[in-house]
């Protein structure tokens, strides 16, 4: 079943969204984006609005908050989105937003409840009717039972529902009539990827916050080396631009995304990986762009692919800049033809020196004329 929340158009422009953005700092996309995350989230896990049972930290993790969790909470609080209550806290105007559709996701499941409770009866009764006849009349055979259209319907659309379920929350082989804190208290199974299963020193530890399990990477593990290296590669950046790129980077959060990178989009292989972040703070524009491992996660296949043309491209450049055999200007150097400077005292030719030329001139013109028949 597909949920959805109502979302104001004047969310962006809203002083509470405003001064929102001033307490955490994110700009105005991230902070309509953080908001609707949480109210997402709370569709799932916390239905009723209310809040009391989780920590700062599962609303900053439900926000893919990378700050100070307890900053972001307290900004939710101060701009009014979320409401103190006796016995912890809410989610302001709720009933508004997303509490209208699970009351009516509750309506349609008791309808149907009572639907297949009712067809269940018409069936014994009918069973029952066929099967009590007098002794004389021959029973109808179980077989030739007439079929019951509404409860044939009724199974197929909880069926559907079922499934639907399962592909949306994730909750595969589980017991649908289990409630989702049941679901959020069980052992999260480690996901695999074909053809390669995750060694089990690579698989994070969990430690339980407000009811959930979040994984925790120890020093020594690949996952938060990788994360310390991206960082590292980004704080060179950094340094080299003179402003901190990437100032609320949580290396745990980063781990479990190069994890998540690993094991869901099965880019395994790290020798890549790695050269990718090397190759990062020498792009003029990904250098820009990539600030966190989950955008590093997203844009994989974009970064290989802009690498490789980019190397290719130097590998080109530096061929045809070596002056190969036999190409232009190799082994040739131009040939400097001295002009000699005259200075008025030479080339003065005499009289008899003139004359003397034209006679050489009439003489090899007549031998020319003669040697013709001219």
């Amino acid at each position: 079943m597909r949920l959805w929340i109502k979302s104001y158009q004047a969310t962006d422009r809203d002083p509470q969204t405003r001064k929102f953005c001033r307490l955490t700092g994110l700009d105005t996309p991230a902070a309509v984006g953080s908001l609707h995350m949480i109210w997402w989230w709370a569709m799932d896990w916390a239905p009723e609005g209310d809040l009391t049972k989780f920590e700062p930290i599962d609303l900053a993790d439900a926000a893919h908050f990378e700050g100070d969790a307890q900053v972001f909470f307290d900004a939710l609080v101060e701009a009014g989105y979320v409401a103190k209550t006796l016995e912890g806290h809410e989610i302001m105007d709720w009933n508004s937003i997303g509490g209208q559709v699970i009351e009516g996701r509750k309506k349609a499941a008791t309808k149907k409840a009572n639907q297949r409770a009712k067809a269940a009866e018409k069936k014994a009764a009918e069973e029952a009717a066929a099967n009590d006849v007098p002794g004389d009349i021959p029973k109808t055979s179980p077989s030739s039972l007439p079929t019951v259209p509404v409860q044939e319907e009724l199974d197929k659309e909880l069926d559907i529902d079922k499934e639907k379920d399962l592909k949306i929350n994730g909750h595969a082989g589980q017991n649908p009539n289990q409630e989702p804190n049941q679901n959020q208290k069980q052992e999260p199974k480690p996901e695999q990827t074909a053809g390669k299963s995750a060694t089990p020193n690579e698989q994070p530890k969990t430690e339980e916050k407000g009811g959930r399990k979040k994984p925790v990477y120890e020093e020594g593990s690949p996952f938060l080396n990788m994360a310390t290296y991206l960082k590292a590669k980004i704080d060179e950046v950094s340094a080299a631009e003179g402003v901190n790129l990437a100032p609320r980077a949580n290396l745990q959060s980063w781990a479990n995304e190069l994890r998540l990178m690993e094991e869901v989009q099965e880019y395994t292989d790290r020798s890549l990986t790695r050269e990718l972040m090397d190759w990062l703070p020498n792009s003029g524009f990904w250098r820009k762009n990539v600030l966190s491992a989950a955008t590093f996660r997203e844009k994989y296949p974009t970064l290989v692919l802009d690498m490789r043309e980019a190397k290719k491209k130097a590998a080109a450049g530096n061929k045809g800049s070596g002056g190969g055999r036999g190409g232009r200007g190799y082994g040739h150097q131009k040939q400097e033809i001295p002009i000699g400077q005259d200075d008025g005292s030479s080339g003065a030719v005499s009289a008899e020196e003139h004359a003397a030329l034209m006679r050489k001139a009439a003489e090899i013109k007549a031998s020319k004329q003669g040697a013709t028949g001219r």
